[in-house]
């Protein structure tokens, strides 16, 4: 006989993984016990040799089928010395106790699993079409988790008292449910509410006249979603909470709930996201490869912008040739689909401020018109969690949004923090991290933080994830924008696009030498001026600029990252000064005396001003209604003139567009300004063409690739790794013929997969320039 004392670390809590173990002890004869301990698991494991040998083998087998094992520690333990546990004869599933590890472990939301959707719908189940139906393997957790250990009580499910027939099912052996914390049914569980407003006209019976005036029904679950879906039918806004918030729902065959939306949003363009109930669903709409339906139906149900064949109303995907494409992650949004088809499901928010959690602050919407109904449920959100979204291309998987289904779920990188840090990211797209070894706990997405309530949430957030990971930052660092709220009371500052390239470092673990390329709207340089297509040489920690685009001095401010009729006026200006053929600015007299006298002027060497200027020059968008949205306008025209292209010999695109590269200052430039004035010639030479816009947009995407790929011989001629990141990488043609033309010269290519290459990614490059 032996006895052992087994420590498993890893995501091992939330997962169903004290059951398994139980599960296995019994098949393999073993007695003894086991426990959450703070965020790792403690087995005792008692039996004859040979038994205790077959479990530690089929115990390190549970990894990646019960959520994942990332060490196991066995020490020897007297047999007499497990006396101590509650019962020797057994192996039971003790209860938890604190404790505190170098790397803690959260349990991210889980889609509802296949099991748990076919006793949704079969008749003869207790939990048939119950709307918060869940098991070991799907349902809540970062979302509703209080405090570690995960247990019913340290979660908001520990509000709902079990029935004796969840607590039978909750220790039976065998059960999909057997030490399921958010284990619930009809009887015992979380139920639904619908609210209408006072003015809405309500005839049927079960209706309640609340103090505040509303209307409020809570006695048939299945009433309430077939009004639902009646409501819904009929060009209604339904708010709907959900794991991480409340969504708006409405038809995507609605043109009026779509205007109406639109206008409460303040969303004049942006596309809208559309649920679908399945795969097979979304191909009718969309194209869809193996790559985009794997991330679909993973069990972070991603959004994936896919590539649109056919459409809805116009309102609702608008100019777009993408569709954000959803499945349903909860038994709720399973039961609405099931009955409506495609949905549009969009955040639970006014336009910029964060997803609504609570049922009162989505009835002061609901009083002001928006939306018509609302259909909550009484479990509690702790967390606020957005839809995470992703676009594939080519070989590249590529992150836009890191939230619900994927955080708190950390990073590990070569290099190990000397004390717990804390990095504050950026304003936009904000997204902090907490830092510890060589681990990067990644917050979810806050949006903006000159929205005080995204800047009160992110508050919140932060407070509550080291408060769980028992994680007190020694040390502070963020970016080096003196006006960043992020930015403040920072102890160390790391500029915004090495931080860009260090992300990838990061992530992709890399060693030696590398050339960064980082491609983007805005971000304040180590000159005082505004970077935004860098290139840099790193080694070792030190990264130095070694190439940009040109620097252009734009007129506008701030107001010129939506006005890019101001931005081409500028890049007009520029190449006028230097001499260069340009067509007139129009009559802009003011506007040219504030740009010769630097008023409201700031220089730039941004990537995303000059996609905006293009395309205001092919008369393809003129304002940013929604981030990027020249940008992507502009990439959807060329994709449409690759096309043309490919008819035509191959060496036409090769001359007809080219970007001067050369040497100032012992800086490489690629000149940005002559790209520009040569594309106005060019526009009389296409301007009988019927599509002489798309033909011009390629033409001038392709025309970036190649002068990136040329400045990064010049730049880095034995730098073989290359690093990619930056929100204009986000763009497919341009990542496409980059990446391959630097791999034709021999380089391997890395950029961002796991975190956004955006925004959302910085504060993983902070925390690793901060190891240095």
């Amino acid at each position: 006989m032996q006895a052992k004392k087994i420590t498993v670390t890893g995501l091992v809590q939330g997962v169903g993984f004290r059951p398994a173990v139980a599960e296995l002890a019994e098949e393999c004869s073993i007695t003894g016990q086991v426990k959450n301990m703070g965020g790792v698991v403690e087995i005792i494991a008692s039996g004859e040799d040979e038994a205790v040998e077959n479990f530690l083998h089929r115990l390190k087998r549970l990894s990646g089928n019960v959520g994942r094992i990332d060490t196991i520690d066995v020490e020897d333990v007297p047999c007499n010395e497990t006396g101590a546990l509650e019962k020797q004869d057994v192996f039971t599933i003790a209860e938890s106790s604190a404790g505190r590890e170098e790397v803690r472990l959260l349990p991210v939301d889980f889609a509802t699993c296949d099991r748990c959707r076919a006793e949704l719908f079969d008749k003869k189940n207790r939990r048939y079409r119950y709307p918060f139906i869940s098991c070991t393997n799907c349902g809540p957790r970062y979302s509703i988790q209080r405090a570690v250990p995960y247990d019913r009580d340290s979660i908001t499910m520990g509000d709902f008292k079990m029935c004796p027939e969840c607590g039978r099912e909750y220790t039976q052996k065998g059960n999909i449910r057997r030490h399921a914390q958010t284990i619930a049914c009809h009887d015992c569980g979380p139920r639904m509410r619908l609210i209408m407003r006072k003015d809405v006209q309500v005839e049927d019976a079960g209706w309640n006249c609340l103090a505040d005036g509303c209307y409020e029904k809570s006695d048939s679950t299945e009433q309430m979603l077939m009004q639902t879906v009646e409501a819904l039918k009929n060009d209604k806004i339904v708010a709907i909470k959900d794991i991480g918030g409340f969504h708006f729902a409405l038809s995507p065959m609605s043109s009026v709930a779509a205007k109406r939306l639109r206008e409460f949003k303040h969303r004049d363009k942006k596309p809208f996201a559309v649920m679908f109930p399945d795969v097979e669903a979304v191909r009718e709409y969309c194209e869809i490869s193996e790559k985009e339906a794997a991330l679909l139906t993973s069990t972070a149900r991603p959004i994936v912008l896919l590539k649109k064949k056919k459409d809805f109303v116009p309102e609702i995907c608008g100019e777009s040739d993408r569709i954000g494409v959803l499945l349903p992650c909860n038994p709720l949004q399973i039961l609405l689909l099931e009955e409506m088809g495609p949905l549009v499901m969009t955040s639970g928010n006014r336009g910029g401020e964060p997803i609504i959690t609570g049922t009162p602050e989505m009835k002061k919407l609901l009083a002001e018109g928006c939306p018509d109904m609302i259909l909550t449920h009484d479990r509690e959100i702790l967390t606020p969690l957005d839809d995470s979204i992703y676009q594939v291309n080519g070989r590249f998987v590529q992150m836009i949004r890191r939230a619900r289904g994927l955080v708190p779920e950390p990073l590990s990188f070569n290099r190990v923090l000397q004390e717990d840090t804390f990095a504050a990211g950026g304003d936009l797209k904000a997204v902090f991290a907490l830092g510890r070894g060589n681990m990067a706990y990644l917050s979810q997405y806050f949006g903006d933080l000159e929205e005080v309530r995204c800047m009160k949430q992110r508050s919140k957030a932060l407070e509550r994830m080291e408060e769980l990971l028992e994680i007190e930052p020694k040390i502070v660092v963020g970016d080096m924008h003196p006006a960043y709220i992020s930015g403040q009371d920072i102890q160390r500052k790391v500029q915004h696009h090495m931080a860009h390239v260090a992300s990838v470092i990061a992530e992709h673990q890399l060693e030696g030498k590398v050339l960064g390329i980082a491609c983007d709207g805005t971000g304040y340089g180590t000159d005082g001026t505004i970077w935004g297509s860098e290139f840099f040489t790193y080694v070792d920690g030190k990264m130095e600029r070694v190439g940009h685009f040109s620097k252009v001095k734009l007129l506008g401010g701030d107001a010129g990252a939506k006005d890019a009729d101001k931005t081409l006026f500028s890049y007009r200006m520029e190449a006028k000064e230097r001499g260069f053929q340009t067509t007139k600015n129009g009559d802009r007299q003011l506007q040219e005396l504030a740009w010769k006298q630097d008023i409201n002027t700031a220089y730039s060497s941004s990537m995303g001003r000059l996609f905006d200027a293009v395309s205001a020059l092919l008369d393809i968008c003129h304002v940013n209604s929604y981030e990027g949205e020249c940008a992507i306008l502009l990439e959807q025209a060329a994709h449409k003139g690759e096309e043309w292209f490919k008819r035509q010999p191959k060496q036409v695109r090769e001359e007809i567009l080219v970007v001067k590269v050369y040497a100032q200052n012992g800086m490489w430039i690629a000149d940005s300004v002559k790209l520009v004035a040569d594309m106005q010639i060019l526009q009389e030479k296409y301007a009988k063409e019927e599509n002489w816009q798309e033909i011009l947009a390629y033409l001038f995407h392709h025309a970036v690739a190649k002068a990136i790929v040329a400045m990064a011989e010049l730049c880095g001629g034995e730098y073989n790794k290359v690093a990619l990141s930056g929100g204009s990488f986000i763009n497919r043609i341009l990542l496409r013929e980059v990446a391959e033309g630097l791999e034709a010269a021999g380089r391997k290519v890395y950029t961002n997969e796991k975190v956004p290459c955006g925004d959302g990614g910085i504060a993983l490059g902070q925390l690793y320039l901060s190891t240095f």
